[in-house]
């Protein structure tokens, strides 16, 4: 039997009405399920989130009300053959990601990945989660204080040497790039990178305004007070070779698009996923085939799945229950449910672009 809630309202809804009144009883019954699943298989669980559940974190989606491909149709991301092949490419890259990785690195955890942290129990708590496989590459699970998490598309903080693999931190690698470009860290240290991009997104970079949109919002400031520059463009960015061999270029450590999972990791989440007692699915609309397959497998497998996610998925025929909703909102009253208490973080949303400081 196929278990369906929707908690479409419950945002709204739970700012004016009290806990005991009709309105609030989805998110309530929702939470109970949720328990009872998570519960039921306690021990064994395995969780495998997505970007949805960053979003509280007032980290962009791809796919979401607000998120890159709805806001910017003609979104292109980078892919793996044109960053190795091509000097301008990573020029471009690497100056969005300079600009956009001070947010990802100031970025805080929402409720959503303390409750999941909380489930991996400890010394005086029981283990609910024995796993957790991400797709995210912002790094917030394990600032929640997870254990163990497989990085399925890699991590944001670290760079590697596509010619001899060495590794880098992406904060020093950060402070390389401000010294060679001294105009550009300028900008980001004087907190006006509204004037250069757009909008962030959600794998950490930005979307660079061009040289002409520069000028002309210089133009439309002229009669203020503001110090004059010369617009900026990403071909004149600069980035350094690799400090271990000297030649080969740094590329972060994410799975680009064209680019396959290391073996290593794939091998990890199918294992996790074979070995555990029930799936909980969060934040994804699993559109990527790296993850549906997880979802995939445990159902051939005939391990149980749960899936809370805003909006549809690939894979909700596949689920034993299926929640539509906030994650963050659901998982403080499924702690509660669960005898784990309170749990920490805030749900932080934006009304404009992100700028320097995560804010």
């Amino acid at each position: 039997m196929r278990l369906r809630i929707s908690l479409r309202s419950v945002a709204k809804t739970i700012s004016t009405a009290s806990s005991s009144s009709p309105s609030s009883q989805p998110l309530a019954i929702s939470a109970k399920t949720l328990a009872d699943f998570i519960d039921t298989h306690s021990g064994g669980l395995v969780a495998l989130t997505g970007a949805g559940v960053s979003t509280d974190s007032a980290i962009p989606d791809y796919r979401g009300q607000h998120g890159t491909y709805t806001l910017n149709p003609d979104y292109q991301p980078i892919f793996y053959q044109a960053f190795r092949d091509s000097d301008q490419a990573r020029h471009r890259y690497w100056a969005r990601s300079f600009l956009g990785f001070p947010p990802i690195l100031t970025t805080q955890p929402n409720p959503t990945h303390f409750a999941l942290a909380a489930l991996q129990g400890g010394l005086d708590s029981p283990q609910h989660l024995k796993s957790l496989i991400t797709q995210n590459v912002d790094g917030l699970h394990q600032k929640a204080g997870a254990r163990d998490v497989i990085e399925l598309h890699g991590s944001l903080h670290l760079v590697r040497c596509m010619h001899c693999g060495h590794e880098e931190d992406r904060g020093v690698f950060q402070e390389a790039l401000a010294a060679l470009n001294p105009d550009w860290q300028e900008l980001l240290v004087s907190q006006s990178t509204s004037k250069l991009y757009t909008r962030m997104n959600a794998d950490g970079d930005v979307e660079l305004k061009t040289p002409e949109e520069q000028r002309q919002e210089e133009e439309q400031h002229a009669d203020q007070d503001v110090k004059k520059r010369a617009p900026l463009d990403y071909h004149t960015f600069q980035y350094p070779t690799c400090s271990c061999c000297g030649t080969g270029h740094y590329k972060p450590k994410v799975v680009f698009f064209g680019e396959n999972i290391p073996q290593d990791t794939k091998d990890a989440s199918t294992r996790a996923v074979l070995e555990s007692s029930g799936l909980l699915v969060m934040g994804t609309s699993l559109a990527t085939y790296s993850a549906f397959r997880l979802v995939k497998l445990a159902k051939d497998a005939g391990i149980p799945i749960a899936m809370v996610n805003l909006g549809p998925s690939r894979a909700d025929e596949l689920a034993d229950v299926r929640v539509d909703g906030n994650s963050s909102l659901l998982m403080k009253e499924v702690a509660r449910e669960l005898g784990i208490g309170e749990v920490k973080g805030e749900i932080r949303t934006r009304t404009r672009v992100m700028n320097v400081v995560g804010s």
